[in-house]
């Protein structure tokens, strides 16, 4: 039986940039070492410097063809137009970060259906040359520990219930109890703060340390607000005034305390996007603002140098994340499908799945407006 010959277009093997598919034949790949010739006057012999390696430089034509070939082609230029690394999936190099370099197109009447590209990608792991960075995650970590101890501080220094009616004492310790309740419904499992009423340096460390051990964004909001809802205090006496600058004492370390952790324990997080990791700058930047304006000066300056420290961090690392853009299935498919239809890759279904609470991963609604992560 005859070996059955099959056409140009049946044997072609997709490729594909940022989830953009498109076909190859042939590629070239640069490669060696960089080399810096030396010639010099009335001498038969070069000197060949050795520069180091050379970072590889892959070209190659490309093409797209078909019925939609005009959709595709708008698309790769898109993709060969956006700013910063993305995946090449190459027929003979496999999956390679890259990042885009100068490209062509072409396209004749003597071929309908069919544009023709020139391709060039640089390798996106290139040495770059040495430079100073600063490590915005440790600024962040050392402006919160100094904002703590800004805070107990001044806590120290307006808490007292030594020399006044024991009223005064029971007063602060109503409002101390109200803290365990919201640390114990927090999960905080020794919670124990009233007892240390009547020391200003241990409780101040107490309430610090209970909020320590928090390290979701979700605890931290229930307490960004505590207190915020107190009865005023009427200052008509010595005592009262003492009971009044306590209970605002204590408002103040809960609030500030937390606000700061929750700025340090940003720092410390893992974001799947830019817009997640800009979400959490802007909310934690917002709530130390507010807390500010109210802050006395030492405070103040603090919690200024943290905000500052925490959205450069959470900015610079933004700027190396992926974008989250939207996608519409045209019909119902497996989850599995999207993430090869988008990234080539399926593994990635999982964050698909969760990022849009979709209920079965294996019917993901068509004509549903999906968020997705760039490839």
């Amino acid at each position: 039986m005859a070996e059955q010959v099959l056409t140009w277009r049946e044997q072609l093997q997709q490729s594909s940039f940022r989830g953009v598919e498109f076909y190859v034949d042939d590629h070239t790949l640069e490669f060696g070492r960089r080399v810096q010739l030396h010639d010099y006057p009335f001498k038969d012999d070069a000197y060949a410097e050795d520069l180091g390696g050379k970072d590889a430089v892959y070209s190659f034509p490309a093409f797209v063809v078909g019925e939609d070939y005009r959709q595709q082609r708008d698309k790769l230029i898109e993709a060969l137009n956006k700013k910063g690394s993305g995946t090449l999936v190459h027929r003979y190099l496999g999956r390679v970060r890259v990042q885009a370099g100068p490209s062509s197109l072409r396209e004749t009447n003597k071929e309908g259906g069919i544009a023709r590209f020139t391709l060039t990608f640089y390798k996106a792991e290139s040495r770059a040359k040495p430079t100073s960075k600063v490590d915005t995650q440790q600024r962040v970590n050392a402006a919160a520990k100094n904002a703590q101890a800004v805070v107990k501080q001044q806590f120290t220094s307006a808490y007292s219930v030594t020399g006044f009616p024991g009223w005064v004492k029971e007063q602060a310790k109503t409002v101390l109890s109200d803290i365990e309740s919201r640390f114990s419904g927090l999960g905080v499992i020794d919670a124990t703060i009233a007892d240390f009423v009547g020391l200003p340096d241990a409780l101040a460390g107490q309430v610090i340390g209970s909020v320590g051990s928090l390290s979701a964004m979700t605890q931290f909001r229930k307490l960004f607000s505590f207190g915020s809802e107190s009865a005023a205090v009427p200052t008509t006496t010595p005592s009262r005034v003492q009971q009044a600058s306590n209970q605002q004492a204590i408002i103040n370390l809960v609030q500030q305390s937390s606000q700061i952790e929750a700025a340090r324990v940003a720092s410390t997080r893992d974001y799947d996007s830019a817009q997640d990791a800009i979400a959490a700058r802007d909310e934690l930047s917002e709530v130390l603002d507010e807390q500010m304006q109210a802050a006395d000066d030492e405070t103040y300056i603090a919690l200024q140098d943290l905000r500052a420290s925490m959205v450069q961090d959470l900015t610079e690392r933004a700027a190396n994340l992926k974008q989250v853009r939207r996608y519409t299935p045209q019909a119902t498919l497996p989850s599995l499908v999207i993430a090869h239809q988008l990234y080539q890759d399926a593994d990635r279904a999982t964050d698909i799945v969760s990022r849009n609470n979709i209920g079965h991963p294996g019917f993901v609604p068509g004509g549903q407006t999906l968020e997705v992560l760039d490839a």
